[in-house]
């Protein structure tokens, strides 16, 4: 029998619900959404007519640990089969498993997907409540809808497991992915271990007290192949200020380690955030690379050194290094608004379409996955690719890069802002007016073809326009979001040009002609924009 209709929703984003508000993220808000997500879940074992079971796990969080079991046991008390990870997982592992299940042989062949607590690359007071599809993908909007009107008016069901041939109660079943994971890292992805291990690569790895600690060093080891690793804990220093998200202002312990040790040796260091679905790359000087450099390198390896082919799938908040190297492939790009969940639908489509598959799929943010494996972003998978490279390669990471990109004909150097405002939609609206209207920013010419069609197509495609991305006719851009939930907005500019010092100056220009506009316009004061490091 239906409920009255609650108070309150709590909606999902691209990336679940989150939340560091003991208000907003405590038993009673819990159950509310997991309850509205066993209602989906029975619906759907109802219209399957047949037993499915739903994973669970998440990260190391103090409120991750706290409602795993009450989740868990929610959904038992529905009827529903859990199978529970046994420890902290990552949230690509767990992906991977609900997908590929059966592989487990406990029972079934498939699931109904995974509930993941994570709030990720968040400050570590955060609470974070996600679903997994079982293709392994994070839930499009279709299904975080249902979720959220499940919540509104819900159903209150319960499994009927009798007519459904089931022999006994529902039950909570502890269960451990990593071997299953690991020989598709293995077998599937075939991540040239003994290349690694024959290399000398000294391997320096903060998981940042996080779920990664527990997968890529073991991973590593079974291989025989050594790494020094620092934070690999999940208990957090006492007055610990510092959040799991691996950008180079978060890894500076790291970086120093890489200048102490290893003398010429080829070294690399690499991180993951809270979850494991993100990653930090340093190279051999402890210079933290960005996301697009690093996406660059692993397209590049998988082009060149691995032979592989495939369709280039990019956010449109990513750097167009990535359409130069797929261009000189005879590759295609597809551009996404700025989710993973975009990438990852790339992924299926292409999966189950036939033709040519997707080769890589990446964001700014540090998503990546790659061909042969999920359409989930995977950081650990990242850091064994990037560490493959520089084996393969006999090459310094920073060497590397540098003829990555010396083999394009222009230079593509990526700058992000963040603002504070709450005229961010205003800020938007602006410049989705100058895409059509032209003229030029600061000297820059607008390309109001390429400004306009870019964003009719992801409209059409997706749904959305994704903010306003303004080309240039000399290949330069700038994009900007506004946040639909928070005072805030991004600011994304990629100057292009023949040199690197050319196309800086380029991207410098940009940056400090939409701070003009956000000042003198906007009223944003100059506190409130700040440049991602």
């Amino acid at each position: 029998m239906a409920s009255a209709p609650v108070q309150k929703i709590y909606r999902f984003g691209t990336s679940g619900y989150r939340n560091d508000q003991d208000a907003e993220f405590n038993e009673a808000v819990i159950r509310q959404i997991t309850n509205a997500i066993s209602d989906a879940l029975i619906e759907e074992i109802q219209k399957k007519g047949k037993l499915l079971p739903i994973l669970v796990g998440g990260d190391t969080r103090e409120k991750s640990r706290r409602f795993i079991p009450l989740v868990a046991e929610i959904l038992r008390e529905k009827g529903l089969d859990v199978f529970r990870a046994s420890t902290d997982v990552p949230s690509p592992v767990l992906a991977y498993a609900a997908k590929y299940f059966g592989e487990l042989g406990l029972g079934y062949n498939e699931t109904l997907g995974a509930i993941l607590m994570t709030a990720s690359h968040n400050p570590w007071p955060y609470g974070g409540y996600n679903f997994l599809t079982p293709d392994a993908a994070v839930m499009p909007t279709s299904v975080s809808k249902k979720f959220e009107e499940y919540q509104a008016n819900p159903a209150n069901r319960k499994l009927d497991r009798i007519a459904l041939g089931a022999k006994g109660e529902a039950a909570i079943t502890e269960f451990d992915p990593y071997e299953l994971y690991r020989k598709h890292l293995k077998e599937g992805i075939g991540i040239n271990y003994p290349k690694i291990r024959e290399s000398g690569l000294k391997i320096f790895y903060d998981p940042l007290y996080a779920t990664g600690r527990r997968y890529l060093p073991r991973l590593l080891k079974d291989e025989s192949i050594e790494m020094t690793v620092i934070h690999d804990t999940d208990q957090l220093p006492a007055g610990y200020t510092g959040m799991p998200e691996p950008t180079g202002s978060n890894l500076t312990e790291l970086s120093a380690l890489i200048q102490a040790n290893g003398g010429n040796a080829l070294k690399v260091g690499l991180a993951n955030d809270g979850d494991a679905d993100r990653f930090g790359v340093l190279d051999e000087t402890g210079r933290y690379l960005n996301s697009n450099e690093v996406l660059s390198l692993i397209l590049y390896h998988l082009l060149n050194n691995k032979g592989q082919k495939g369709v280039v799938v990019r956010s449109q908040a990513t750097t167009h290094l990535l359409d130069a190297l797929a261009g000189k492939a005879g590759l295609p790009v597809i551009q996404t608004p700025v989710g993973y969940k975009y990438i990852a639908e790339e992924f299926i489509d292409h999966e189950h379409a036939g033709g040519l598959p997707v080769l890589i799929g990446g964001e700014s943010s540090g998503g990546i996955s790659v061909l042969g494996h999920i359409p989930e972003k995977d950081g650990i998978l990242a850091n064994l690719v990037i560490a493959e490279l520089v084996a393969t390669e006999g090459k310094q990471l920073g060497e590397i890069l540098k003829k990555v990109q010396a083999s394009v004909s222009q230079q593509y150097v990526f700058r992000e802002l963040g603002i504070k405002t709450p005229r961010g939609q205003e800020i938007m609206s602006h410049f989705q007016g100058l895409q059509g209207k032209g003229g030029e920013i600061a000297g820059f010419k607008i390309d109001t073809a390429k400004s306009t069609g870019s964003s009719d197509a992801l409209e059409q495609k997706y749904g959305t326009r994704d903010g306003a991305k303004v080309f240039f006719e000399d290949g330069s851009w700038l994009l900007i979001r506004a946040s639909g939930t928070e005072p805030i907005a991004r600011v994304y500019v990629e100057g292009v040009a023949g040199s690197a010092e050319e196309s800086f100056h380029k991207s410098q220009i940009l940056l400090e002609a939409v701070i003009t506009i956000l000042s003198s316009d906007f009223d944003v004061p100059p506190a409130d924009i700040k440049e991602k490091k």
